[in-house]
Protein backbone atom coordinates (compact mmCIF):
# COMPACT_ATOMS: atom_id res chain seq x y z
CA UNK A 1 0.00 0.00 0.00
CA UNK A 2 1.32 3.18 -1.01
CA UNK A 3 1.63 6.11 1.34
CA UNK A 4 -0.36 9.66 0.63
CA UNK A 5 1.44 12.32 -1.40
CA UNK A 6 1.86 14.96 0.88
CA UNK A 7 2.50 18.63 -0.62
CA UNK A 8 1.40 17.50 -4.12
CA UNK A 9 4.34 15.59 -4.53
CA UNK A 10 3.92 11.37 -4.66
CA UNK A 11 5.76 9.67 -1.82
CA UNK A 12 7.37 6.88 -3.42
CA UNK A 13 9.93 5.51 -0.41
CA UNK A 14 8.63 3.17 2.31
CA UNK A 15 9.73 4.34 5.50
CA UNK A 16 10.49 2.32 8.76
CA UNK A 17 7.52 2.30 10.00
CA UNK A 18 6.17 0.98 6.99
CA UNK A 19 8.90 -2.10 6.90
CA UNK A 20 7.88 -2.67 10.31
CA UNK A 21 4.05 -2.27 9.48
CA UNK A 22 4.63 -5.47 6.41
CA UNK A 23 6.90 -7.71 8.68
CA UNK A 24 3.79 -7.76 11.59
CA UNK A 25 1.30 -8.26 9.00
CA UNK A 26 3.50 -11.30 7.36
CA UNK A 27 4.89 -12.55 10.53
CA UNK A 28 2.12 -11.94 12.85
CA UNK A 29 -1.36 -11.63 10.65
CA UNK A 30 -0.73 -13.98 8.42
CA UNK A 31 1.14 -16.52 9.86
CA UNK A 32 0.13 -16.00 13.88
CA UNK A 33 4.12 -16.31 14.90
CA UNK A 34 5.35 -14.12 17.77
CA UNK A 35 8.15 -11.42 17.00
CA UNK A 36 10.93 -11.82 19.82
CA UNK A 37 12.55 -8.29 20.74
CA UNK A 38 14.97 -6.96 18.42
CA UNK A 39 13.09 -8.48 15.11
CA UNK A 40 11.81 -5.46 13.92
CA UNK A 41 15.06 -3.57 14.14
CA UNK A 42 16.65 -6.58 12.62
CA UNK A 43 13.93 -7.11 8.91
CA UNK A 44 14.67 -2.61 8.84
CA UNK A 45 18.33 -3.01 9.07
CA UNK A 46 18.21 -6.04 6.25
CA UNK A 47 15.28 -4.06 4.04
CA UNK A 48 17.79 -1.38 3.94
CA UNK A 49 20.51 -2.55 3.45
CA UNK A 50 19.54 -4.15 0.41
CA UNK A 51 18.09 -0.92 -0.74
CA UNK A 52 14.56 -2.54 -1.15
CA UNK A 53 12.09 0.05 0.46
CA UNK A 54 10.99 1.64 -2.33
CA UNK A 55 9.66 -1.79 -3.75
CA UNK A 56 6.95 -3.49 -1.34
CA UNK A 57 6.41 -6.28 -3.66
CA UNK A 58 9.86 -7.24 -3.54
CA UNK A 59 9.81 -6.81 1.02
CA UNK A 60 6.71 -9.18 1.17
CA UNK A 61 8.17 -11.73 -1.30
CA UNK A 62 11.40 -11.44 1.09
CA UNK A 63 9.69 -11.80 4.30
CA UNK A 64 7.38 -14.75 2.95
CA UNK A 65 10.52 -16.47 2.16
CA UNK A 66 12.00 -16.00 5.43
CA UNK A 67 8.49 -17.19 7.09
CA UNK A 68 8.94 -20.22 5.13
CA UNK A 69 12.37 -20.86 5.94
CA UNK A 70 12.08 -20.31 9.85
CA UNK A 71 9.17 -22.72 9.87
CA UNK A 72 11.06 -25.40 7.96
CA UNK A 73 14.00 -24.89 10.45
CA UNK A 74 13.60 -27.60 12.75
CA UNK A 75 14.80 -25.41 15.31
CA UNK A 76 11.42 -26.45 17.86
CA UNK A 77 10.68 -22.63 18.82
CA UNK A 78 7.49 -23.43 18.30
CA UNK A 79 5.28 -20.07 16.98
CA UNK A 80 8.09 -17.46 18.52
CA UNK A 81 10.57 -15.90 15.72
CA UNK A 82 14.23 -14.98 17.24
CA UNK A 83 17.25 -12.83 15.81
CA UNK A 84 19.13 -15.87 15.75
CA UNK A 85 16.63 -17.51 14.04
CA UNK A 86 16.45 -15.67 10.97
CA UNK A 87 20.11 -15.15 10.72
CA UNK A 88 20.22 -18.66 10.57
CA UNK A 89 17.42 -19.26 8.09
CA UNK A 90 18.94 -16.26 5.87
CA UNK A 91 22.13 -18.52 5.66
CA UNK A 92 20.53 -21.87 4.76
CA UNK A 93 18.17 -19.65 2.10
CA UNK A 94 21.48 -18.39 0.58
CA UNK A 95 23.33 -21.83 0.23
CA UNK A 96 20.24 -23.28 -1.18
CA UNK A 97 20.22 -20.25 -3.86
CA UNK A 98 23.77 -21.17 -4.43
CA UNK A 99 24.49 -22.40 -8.26
CA UNK A 100 27.48 -24.12 -7.18
CA UNK A 101 26.26 -25.86 -4.06
CA UNK A 102 24.25 -29.22 -3.78
CA UNK A 103 21.33 -28.22 -2.84
CA UNK A 104 17.93 -27.49 -5.81
CA UNK A 105 19.05 -24.59 -7.31
CA UNK A 106 22.26 -26.56 -8.70
CA UNK A 107 22.26 -27.96 -12.45
CA UNK A 108 19.63 -30.08 -13.69
CA UNK A 109 18.87 -33.55 -12.46
CA UNK A 110 18.68 -32.45 -8.77
CA UNK A 111 17.35 -35.26 -6.39
CA UNK A 112 18.29 -37.94 -8.82
CA UNK A 113 20.79 -38.97 -6.79
CA UNK A 114 17.71 -39.95 -4.34
CA UNK A 115 16.94 -43.05 -3.24
CA UNK A 116 12.91 -43.56 -4.01
CA UNK A 117 12.94 -46.14 -1.61
CA UNK A 118 13.62 -44.10 0.91
CA UNK A 119 10.80 -41.69 0.33
CA UNK A 120 8.51 -44.68 -0.66
CA UNK A 121 6.16 -45.41 2.79
CA UNK A 122 2.90 -46.44 3.92
CA UNK A 123 1.23 -45.13 7.00
CA UNK A 124 -1.33 -46.82 9.12
CA UNK A 125 -3.66 -44.82 10.25
CA UNK A 126 -2.90 -46.26 14.05
CA UNK A 127 0.97 -44.89 13.58
CA UNK A 128 0.37 -41.59 12.89
CA UNK A 129 1.32 -38.95 15.68
CA UNK A 130 -1.57 -37.78 17.54
CA UNK A 131 -1.52 -33.81 17.13
CA UNK A 132 -3.76 -32.27 19.03
CA UNK A 133 -4.82 -28.20 19.35
CA UNK A 134 -3.72 -26.04 22.11
CA UNK A 135 -6.21 -23.68 22.95
CA UNK A 136 -3.53 -21.93 24.77
CA UNK A 137 -0.56 -21.60 22.53
CA UNK A 138 -2.88 -21.77 19.64
CA UNK A 139 -0.92 -24.16 17.63
CA UNK A 140 -0.47 -27.88 17.35
CA UNK A 141 0.95 -30.02 20.08
CA UNK A 142 1.89 -33.78 20.77
CA UNK A 143 -0.20 -34.97 24.12
CA UNK A 144 1.57 -37.15 26.96
CA UNK A 145 -0.41 -40.03 26.26
CA UNK A 146 -0.98 -42.34 22.99
CA UNK A 147 -3.83 -42.86 21.93
CA UNK A 148 -5.89 -45.61 22.60
CA UNK A 149 -9.07 -47.46 21.44
CA UNK A 150 -11.00 -47.20 24.88
CA UNK A 151 -9.81 -43.90 25.73
CA UNK A 152 -11.79 -41.66 28.93
CA UNK A 153 -14.75 -39.89 28.44
CA UNK A 154 -12.87 -36.38 28.30
CA UNK A 155 -12.05 -38.12 24.49
CA UNK A 156 -15.41 -37.65 23.20
CA UNK A 157 -15.54 -33.65 23.49
CA UNK A 158 -11.62 -33.25 23.03
CA UNK A 159 -11.65 -34.80 19.03
CA UNK A 160 -14.66 -31.91 18.42
CA UNK A 161 -12.63 -29.64 19.68
CA UNK A 162 -10.23 -30.32 17.53
CA UNK A 163 -11.95 -29.68 14.46
CA UNK A 164 -13.60 -26.68 15.61
CA UNK A 165 -10.59 -25.37 16.31
CA UNK A 166 -8.50 -26.21 13.28
CA UNK A 167 -11.36 -24.68 10.93
CA UNK A 168 -11.43 -21.70 12.69
CA UNK A 169 -8.18 -20.92 12.71
CA UNK A 170 -7.89 -21.37 8.89
CA UNK A 171 -11.26 -19.26 8.75
CA UNK A 172 -9.80 -16.36 10.51
CA UNK A 173 -6.67 -16.99 8.96
CA UNK A 174 -8.48 -15.72 5.69
CA UNK A 175 -8.01 -12.62 4.04
CA UNK A 176 -11.92 -12.38 3.56
CA UNK A 177 -11.79 -12.66 7.97
CA UNK A 178 -9.23 -10.60 8.66
CA UNK A 179 -10.27 -7.06 10.89
CA UNK A 180 -8.40 -4.20 9.19
CA UNK A 181 -5.17 -2.81 10.59
CA UNK A 182 -4.41 0.95 11.25
CA UNK A 183 -3.47 1.31 7.90
CA UNK A 184 -6.65 -0.29 6.64
CA UNK A 185 -8.69 0.64 8.81
CA UNK A 186 -10.93 2.53 6.16
CA UNK A 187 -11.83 -1.08 5.29
CA UNK A 188 -15.27 -2.34 6.38
CA UNK A 189 -15.35 -5.63 3.66
CA UNK A 190 -14.17 -7.98 6.16
CA UNK A 191 -17.00 -10.64 7.68
CA UNK A 192 -16.82 -10.69 11.60
CA UNK A 193 -17.34 -13.38 13.52
CA UNK A 194 -20.07 -13.66 16.35
CA UNK A 195 -19.82 -16.34 19.22
CA UNK A 196 -23.05 -17.77 20.15
CA UNK A 197 -22.75 -16.69 24.08
CA UNK A 198 -22.21 -13.00 22.62
CA UNK A 199 -26.00 -12.88 21.13
CA UNK A 200 -27.24 -12.71 24.62
CA UNK A 201 -29.18 -9.64 24.83
CA UNK A 202 -28.66 -8.65 21.27
CA UNK A 203 -31.73 -9.58 19.52
CA UNK A 204 -33.09 -8.17 16.79
CA UNK A 205 -28.86 -7.88 15.12
CA UNK A 206 -27.68 -9.57 11.94
CA UNK A 207 -25.01 -11.76 12.66
CA UNK A 208 -22.74 -14.45 11.27
CA UNK A 209 -21.81 -17.41 13.68
CA UNK A 210 -19.24 -20.56 13.06
CA UNK A 211 -20.21 -23.60 15.32
CA UNK A 212 -21.32 -27.40 14.74
CA UNK A 213 -24.90 -28.39 13.23
CA UNK A 214 -26.35 -30.80 14.94
CA UNK A 215 -30.03 -31.97 16.52
CA UNK A 216 -31.12 -32.30 19.75
CA UNK A 217 -33.69 -34.26 21.39
CA UNK A 218 -36.33 -31.60 20.08
CA UNK A 219 -36.04 -32.80 16.78
CA UNK A 220 -34.44 -28.87 15.92
CA UNK A 221 -31.24 -27.83 14.06
CA UNK A 222 -28.85 -26.06 16.53
CA UNK A 223 -25.77 -24.53 16.02
CA UNK A 224 -23.33 -25.34 18.73
CA UNK A 225 -19.58 -23.52 19.44
CA UNK A 226 -17.23 -24.35 22.34
CA UNK A 227 -19.61 -22.03 24.53
CA UNK A 228 -22.87 -22.06 23.85
CA UNK A 229 -25.60 -23.24 21.36
CA UNK A 230 -28.41 -21.58 19.33
CA UNK A 231 -31.68 -22.55 17.77
CA UNK A 232 -31.57 -22.26 13.85
CA UNK A 233 -34.56 -21.59 12.14
CA UNK A 234 -33.49 -23.08 8.41
CA UNK A 235 -37.38 -22.03 6.57
CA UNK A 236 -35.71 -19.59 4.50
CA UNK A 237 -31.77 -20.59 4.38
CA UNK A 238 -30.01 -20.29 1.22
CA UNK A 239 -27.46 -22.54 1.12
CA UNK A 240 -23.77 -22.23 -0.82
CA UNK A 241 -22.53 -24.76 -2.66
CA UNK A 242 -21.61 -28.40 -1.25
CA UNK A 243 -23.88 -31.18 0.78
CA UNK A 244 -24.94 -29.70 4.42
CA UNK A 245 -24.82 -32.81 7.09
CA UNK A 246 -25.22 -32.94 10.95
CA UNK A 247 -22.08 -33.10 12.46
CA UNK A 248 -20.73 -30.64 9.75
CA UNK A 249 -19.33 -26.95 10.88
CA UNK A 250 -21.05 -24.02 9.15
CA UNK A 251 -21.23 -20.65 9.15
CA UNK A 252 -24.55 -19.34 9.09
CA UNK A 253 -25.32 -15.80 8.24
CA UNK A 254 -28.37 -13.90 9.16
CA UNK A 255 -30.66 -12.57 12.15
CA UNK A 256 -30.97 -13.27 15.97
CA UNK A 257 -34.87 -13.18 16.86
CA UNK A 258 -36.78 -11.50 19.41
CA UNK A 259 -37.72 -15.39 20.42
CA UNK A 260 -33.91 -16.20 20.66
CA UNK A 261 -34.07 -18.13 17.65
CA UNK A 262 -31.18 -17.41 14.76
CA UNK A 263 -33.27 -16.98 11.48
CA UNK A 264 -30.36 -18.31 8.77
CA UNK A 265 -30.62 -16.61 5.32
CA UNK A 266 -27.66 -17.81 4.41
CA UNK A 267 -25.03 -20.62 5.63
CA UNK A 268 -21.90 -22.48 3.56
CA UNK A 269 -19.23 -24.08 4.58
CA UNK A 270 -15.38 -22.53 6.31
CA UNK A 271 -12.81 -21.66 3.38
CA UNK A 272 -10.00 -24.52 3.32
CA UNK A 273 -6.71 -23.76 3.37
CA UNK A 274 -3.97 -25.06 0.45
CA UNK A 275 -1.47 -27.15 1.62
CA UNK A 276 1.04 -25.39 0.28
CA UNK A 277 -0.20 -22.51 2.50
CA UNK A 278 -0.71 -24.79 5.86
CA UNK A 279 2.83 -25.83 5.22
CA UNK A 280 4.10 -22.53 5.68
CA UNK A 281 2.73 -22.29 9.17
CA UNK A 282 2.41 -25.61 10.56
CA UNK A 283 5.18 -27.23 8.65
CA UNK A 284 7.64 -27.85 11.52
CA UNK A 285 5.59 -30.50 12.40
CA UNK A 286 5.95 -34.06 11.45
CA UNK A 287 2.22 -35.00 10.56
CA UNK A 288 2.96 -38.55 9.42
CA UNK A 289 5.66 -39.90 11.44
CA UNK A 290 8.27 -39.53 8.79
CA UNK A 291 10.66 -36.86 9.77
CA UNK A 292 9.95 -33.13 9.18
CA UNK A 293 10.94 -32.09 5.84
CA UNK A 294 12.62 -28.30 5.41
CA UNK A 295 12.02 -25.57 2.24
CA UNK A 296 15.25 -26.78 0.46
CA UNK A 297 14.39 -30.58 1.39
CA UNK A 298 10.88 -30.06 -0.11
CA UNK A 299 12.48 -28.59 -3.39
CA UNK A 300 15.05 -31.33 -3.83
CA UNK A 301 12.00 -33.88 -3.09
CA UNK A 302 9.72 -31.97 -5.93
CA UNK A 303 12.31 -32.03 -8.35
CA UNK A 304 12.90 -35.85 -7.56
CA UNK A 305 9.51 -37.00 -7.91
CA UNK A 306 9.21 -35.36 -11.55
CA UNK A 307 12.34 -36.48 -12.29
CA UNK A 308 12.43 -39.32 -15.35
CA UNK A 309 14.81 -41.40 -12.99
CA UNK A 310 11.94 -41.64 -11.01
CA UNK A 311 9.08 -41.89 -13.68
CA UNK A 312 6.42 -44.49 -12.38
CA UNK A 313 2.70 -45.41 -11.89
CA UNK A 314 0.29 -46.46 -9.16
CA UNK A 315 -2.29 -48.20 -10.10
CA UNK A 316 -5.85 -48.33 -7.94
CA UNK A 317 -8.46 -50.99 -7.87
CA UNK A 318 -11.51 -51.18 -5.72
CA UNK A 319 -14.62 -53.18 -5.05
CA UNK A 320 -12.70 -56.92 -5.82
CA UNK A 321 -14.82 -59.52 -5.23
CA UNK A 322 -12.57 -62.32 -4.80
CA UNK A 323 -15.66 -64.74 -4.60
CA UNK A 324 -16.81 -63.75 -8.21
CA UNK A 325 -15.12 -66.26 -11.03
CA UNK A 326 -15.41 -63.66 -13.63
CA UNK A 327 -13.57 -60.64 -11.73
CA UNK A 328 -11.01 -62.69 -10.70
CA UNK A 329 -10.24 -63.49 -14.34
CA UNK A 330 -10.59 -59.83 -14.95
CA UNK A 331 -7.53 -59.33 -12.51
CA UNK A 332 -5.63 -61.97 -13.52
CA UNK A 333 -5.76 -60.63 -17.11
CA UNK A 334 -5.05 -57.08 -15.76
CA UNK A 335 -2.31 -58.43 -13.46
CA UNK A 336 -1.09 -60.36 -16.74
CA UNK A 337 -0.42 -56.74 -18.88
CA UNK A 338 1.38 -55.15 -16.26
CA UNK A 339 3.83 -57.77 -15.88
CA UNK A 340 4.39 -58.31 -19.57
CA UNK A 341 5.72 -55.01 -18.92
CA UNK A 342 9.76 -54.77 -19.05
CA UNK A 343 11.38 -53.64 -15.85
CA UNK A 344 11.11 -50.08 -16.00
CA UNK A 345 7.68 -49.78 -16.56
CA UNK A 346 5.86 -51.81 -14.40
CA UNK A 347 4.13 -50.27 -12.13
CA UNK A 348 5.65 -49.29 -8.23
CA UNK A 349 2.56 -49.69 -6.49
CA UNK A 350 -0.85 -51.72 -7.14
CA UNK A 351 -3.77 -50.34 -4.40
CA UNK A 352 -6.29 -53.26 -3.97
CA UNK A 353 -9.52 -51.57 -2.20
CA UNK A 354 -12.34 -53.87 -0.91
CA UNK A 355 -14.81 -55.13 -0.27
CA UNK A 356 -13.03 -58.43 -1.38
CA UNK A 357 -15.99 -60.35 -1.23
CA UNK A 358 -19.60 -59.65 -2.72
CA UNK A 359 -21.61 -60.06 0.53
CA UNK A 360 -20.74 -58.95 4.34
CA UNK A 361 -18.59 -60.95 6.05
CA UNK A 362 -19.96 -63.90 8.45
CA UNK A 363 -17.93 -65.36 10.63
CA UNK A 364 -18.46 -69.17 8.51
CA UNK A 365 -16.22 -71.30 6.42
CA UNK A 366 -17.27 -70.29 3.46
CA UNK A 367 -16.27 -66.63 3.68
CA UNK A 368 -12.93 -67.73 5.10
CA UNK A 369 -12.58 -69.63 1.83
CA UNK A 370 -13.54 -66.63 -0.33
CA UNK A 371 -10.95 -64.62 1.69
CA UNK A 372 -7.92 -67.36 1.83
CA UNK A 373 -8.35 -68.32 -1.66
CA UNK A 374 -5.57 -68.93 -4.22
CA UNK A 375 -3.77 -65.56 -5.50
CA UNK A 376 -4.19 -64.90 -9.54
CA UNK A 377 -1.42 -66.26 -11.19
CA UNK A 378 0.49 -63.24 -12.05
CA UNK A 379 1.17 -62.09 -8.71
CA UNK A 380 2.30 -65.32 -7.11
CA UNK A 381 4.46 -66.47 -9.87
CA UNK A 382 8.00 -67.12 -8.57
CA UNK A 383 9.54 -65.60 -12.26
CA UNK A 384 6.83 -62.52 -12.20
CA UNK A 385 7.91 -58.99 -13.13
CA UNK A 386 5.49 -57.95 -10.69
CA UNK A 387 6.61 -60.26 -8.15
CA UNK A 388 10.35 -58.26 -8.38
CA UNK A 389 9.37 -54.98 -9.02
CA UNK A 390 6.01 -53.93 -7.48
CA UNK A 391 4.45 -53.62 -4.28
CA UNK A 392 0.77 -54.46 -3.57
CA UNK A 393 -1.65 -52.54 -0.22
CA UNK A 394 -4.68 -54.09 0.53
CA UNK A 395 -7.32 -51.86 1.83
CA UNK A 396 -10.07 -52.83 3.94
CA UNK A 397 -13.94 -52.10 2.94
CA UNK A 398 -16.95 -51.25 4.90
CA UNK A 399 -18.11 -55.03 5.19
CA UNK A 400 -14.57 -56.75 5.48
CA UNK A 401 -13.50 -58.68 8.30
CA UNK A 402 -13.49 -58.32 10.99
CA UNK A 403 -13.37 -54.85 12.87
CA UNK A 404 -16.47 -53.15 13.72
CA UNK A 405 -17.78 -50.07 11.28
CA UNK A 406 -15.79 -47.20 13.40
CA UNK A 407 -13.10 -45.82 11.36
CA UNK A 408 -10.36 -45.66 11.18
CA UNK A 409 -10.20 -49.56 10.48
CA UNK A 410 -7.41 -51.99 10.93
CA UNK A 411 -5.94 -53.62 8.30
CA UNK A 412 -7.52 -57.23 7.11
CA UNK A 413 -6.83 -60.07 9.55
CA UNK A 414 -2.87 -61.50 8.86
CA UNK A 415 -4.75 -65.64 9.40
CA UNK A 416 -6.86 -65.07 6.85
CA UNK A 417 -4.45 -64.26 3.59
CA UNK A 418 -1.88 -66.12 5.02
CA UNK A 419 -1.53 -68.28 1.23
CA UNK A 420 -1.03 -64.65 -0.17
CA UNK A 421 1.42 -63.49 2.31
CA UNK A 422 3.68 -66.45 1.86
CA UNK A 423 3.95 -66.24 -2.11
CA UNK A 424 3.95 -62.66 -2.27
CA UNK A 425 6.63 -60.93 -0.32
CA UNK A 426 5.94 -57.02 -0.89
CA UNK A 427 2.74 -56.50 0.68
CA UNK A 428 1.22 -54.68 3.03
CA UNK A 429 -1.89 -54.84 4.74
CA UNK A 430 -3.40 -51.24 5.10
CA UNK A 431 -5.88 -49.69 7.41
CA UNK A 432 -8.69 -47.74 6.04
CA UNK A 433 -7.83 -45.03 5.77
CA UNK A 434 -4.25 -45.09 5.33
CA UNK A 435 -1.52 -42.46 3.62
CA UNK A 436 1.08 -42.87 1.14
CA UNK A 437 4.10 -41.18 0.84
CA UNK A 438 5.48 -40.62 -2.22
CA UNK A 439 8.77 -37.79 -2.48
CA UNK A 440 7.56 -34.47 -1.57
CA UNK A 441 3.46 -36.24 -1.94
CA UNK A 442 1.26 -37.31 0.92
CA UNK A 443 -1.49 -39.50 -0.87
CA UNK A 444 -5.18 -40.38 1.86
CA UNK A 445 -6.65 -43.69 0.46
CA UNK A 446 -10.07 -44.08 1.87
CA UNK A 447 -12.47 -46.68 0.62
CA UNK A 448 -16.05 -45.70 1.86
CA UNK A 449 -19.79 -45.42 0.01
CA UNK A 450 -19.37 -42.04 1.09
CA UNK A 451 -21.48 -40.20 -1.97
CA UNK A 452 -24.19 -42.41 -0.73
CA UNK A 453 -23.78 -41.85 3.26
CA UNK A 454 -23.87 -38.22 2.48
CA UNK A 455 -26.76 -37.66 0.41
CA UNK A 456 -28.57 -40.23 2.99
CA UNK A 457 -27.77 -37.74 5.49
CA UNK A 458 -27.64 -34.11 3.57
CA UNK A 459 -29.81 -31.76 5.11
CA UNK A 460 -32.82 -30.72 2.72
CA UNK A 461 -33.13 -27.08 3.05
CA UNK A 462 -37.17 -25.53 1.84
CA UNK A 463 -35.15 -23.60 -0.81
CA UNK A 464 -33.79 -26.37 -2.17
CA UNK A 465 -36.97 -27.55 -3.62
CA UNK A 466 -38.41 -28.21 -6.98
CA UNK A 467 -34.83 -27.19 -8.18
CA UNK A 468 -32.04 -29.90 -7.01
CA UNK A 469 -30.18 -28.87 -3.85
CA UNK A 470 -27.41 -25.59 -3.28
CA UNK A 471 -24.42 -27.39 -4.18
CA UNK A 472 -26.16 -30.29 -6.27
CA UNK A 473 -28.04 -27.82 -8.53
CA UNK A 474 -24.57 -28.36 -10.47
CA UNK A 475 -22.37 -31.82 -9.74
CA UNK A 476 -22.69 -33.92 -7.12
CA UNK A 477 -18.90 -35.11 -7.10
CA UNK A 478 -17.83 -31.70 -6.82
CA UNK A 479 -20.34 -31.07 -3.97
CA UNK A 480 -18.69 -33.95 -1.93
CA UNK A 481 -15.05 -33.32 -3.08
CA UNK A 482 -15.98 -29.74 -1.59
CA UNK A 483 -17.72 -30.97 1.77
CA UNK A 484 -14.94 -32.87 2.57
CA UNK A 485 -11.86 -30.82 2.05
CA UNK A 486 -13.86 -27.47 2.99
CA UNK A 487 -14.53 -29.33 6.40
CA UNK A 488 -10.88 -31.19 6.70
CA UNK A 489 -12.43 -34.41 7.15
CA UNK A 490 -12.79 -37.58 5.76
CA UNK A 491 -16.32 -38.34 7.90
CA UNK A 492 -18.28 -34.81 8.59
CA UNK A 493 -20.76 -36.54 10.20
CA UNK A 494 -22.42 -37.50 13.56
CA UNK A 495 -20.85 -39.94 15.47
CA UNK A 496 -24.58 -42.08 15.17
CA UNK A 497 -24.18 -42.09 11.89
CA UNK A 498 -20.10 -42.72 11.38
CA UNK A 499 -18.75 -44.05 14.46
CA UNK A 500 -15.49 -42.84 15.22
CA UNK A 501 -12.63 -44.24 17.22
CA UNK A 502 -12.55 -41.20 19.41
CA UNK A 503 -8.96 -41.07 20.00
CA UNK A 504 -8.17 -41.75 16.67
CA UNK A 505 -9.77 -39.15 14.81
CA UNK A 506 -6.87 -37.19 13.78
CA UNK A 507 -6.63 -39.88 11.52
CA UNK A 508 -9.55 -38.62 9.18
CA UNK A 509 -8.10 -35.25 9.22
CA UNK A 510 -7.59 -33.71 5.74
CA UNK A 511 -5.66 -31.01 7.36
CA UNK A 512 -3.03 -29.59 6.15
CA UNK A 513 -4.81 -30.99 2.95
CA UNK A 514 -2.94 -33.68 1.18
CA UNK A 515 -1.98 -33.55 -2.15
CA UNK A 516 -3.73 -36.36 -3.63
CA UNK A 517 -7.18 -37.76 -2.40
CA UNK A 518 -8.35 -41.35 -3.75
CA UNK A 519 -12.19 -41.62 -2.43
CA UNK A 520 -12.33 -45.08 -3.54
CA UNK A 521 -16.39 -45.58 -4.04
CA UNK A 522 -19.00 -47.62 -5.39
CA UNK A 523 -20.24 -44.74 -7.04
CA UNK A 524 -19.07 -43.65 -10.73
CA UNK A 525 -15.41 -42.74 -11.52
CA UNK A 526 -14.52 -39.18 -11.49
CA UNK A 527 -11.64 -36.92 -10.80
CA UNK A 528 -11.58 -33.55 -10.08
CA UNK A 529 -8.81 -30.85 -8.48
CA UNK A 530 -9.72 -28.51 -5.43
CA UNK A 531 -7.33 -26.12 -4.20
CA UNK A 532 -4.72 -28.00 -5.69
CA UNK A 533 -5.51 -30.99 -4.18
CA UNK A 534 -6.35 -34.22 -6.93
CA UNK A 535 -9.66 -36.10 -6.16
CA UNK A 536 -10.37 -38.86 -8.09
CA UNK A 537 -12.24 -42.34 -7.32
CA UNK A 538 -11.84 -45.40 -9.56
CA UNK A 539 -14.98 -46.83 -9.36
CA UNK A 540 -16.41 -50.46 -8.72
CA UNK A 541 -13.72 -52.86 -10.92
CA UNK A 542 -16.51 -55.11 -11.41
CA UNK A 543 -18.85 -52.70 -13.68
CA UNK A 544 -19.14 -52.31 -17.44
CA UNK A 545 -15.52 -52.81 -18.55
CA UNK A 546 -13.90 -53.84 -15.61
CA UNK A 547 -11.91 -50.19 -15.06
CA UNK A 548 -9.35 -48.89 -12.76
CA UNK A 549 -7.50 -45.85 -11.89
CA UNK A 550 -3.56 -44.99 -13.22
CA UNK A 551 -1.56 -42.64 -11.14
CA UNK A 552 1.24 -40.99 -12.07
CA UNK A 553 3.30 -39.33 -9.30
CA UNK A 554 5.64 -37.55 -11.79
CA UNK A 555 3.36 -35.38 -13.88
CA UNK A 556 3.74 -31.94 -13.48
CA UNK A 557 0.33 -30.79 -14.69
CA UNK A 558 -2.15 -31.73 -11.08
CA UNK A 559 -5.34 -33.34 -13.50
CA UNK A 560 -2.52 -35.45 -15.67
CA UNK A 561 -1.61 -37.20 -13.06
CA UNK A 562 -4.51 -39.54 -12.88
CA UNK A 563 -6.21 -41.43 -15.67
CA UNK A 564 -8.83 -44.18 -15.93
CA UNK A 565 -7.88 -47.40 -17.26
CA UNK A 566 -10.28 -50.16 -18.76
CA UNK A 567 -9.85 -53.87 -19.84
CA UNK A 568 -10.95 -54.20 -23.39
CA UNK A 569 -12.81 -57.26 -24.63
CA UNK A 570 -14.77 -58.05 -22.01
CA UNK A 571 -18.19 -58.65 -22.67
CA UNK A 572 -20.90 -56.44 -21.00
Amino acid sequence: MQPRPRGGRTASVITPLSTAHLARRIFQQKYSLQLAPGVIEWLESFVANFEMEDDEEQIVSTFEHLVRGCIGSGSGLGNKITVPLLEETYEKLLVAADPDSNGAGGDGGAGDDLDASQYFKIIDSFDLPAWRWDDVRGGFEKPKDAPSIAPGPLSKSRYLRDRFNIIKQVILRNEHFCPPTVVDAARSDYMKLTTIKNLLGRQGGHFLLFGLLTRMEDNEFYLEDLDDKVKLDLSEATPESGLFTEGSFVLVDGDFGYDSVFKVAEIGHPPSERRDEAMKIHGHHDFLGVGVVSAAEEADLIAAEQSPHHETSFILLSDLHLDNPRVMTALGEVLSAYNDMDEKSVPKLFVLCGNFRSRPWLFNGEAMRDYTGTPPDPVSSPRGTLLACSHFLLVPGPTDPWSSAALPRPPLPTALLKPLLSKVPNVTLGSNPCRIRWFSQEIVIFRDDLMGRMMRNAVRFPAEEGGGTGGRKGDLRKALVQTVLDQAHLAPLPISVRPVLWDYDHALRLYPMPTTLVLADSFEPYKLVYERCLVFNPGSFHRKRFGWSTYHPHMVEIRDRMEESELPGVDD
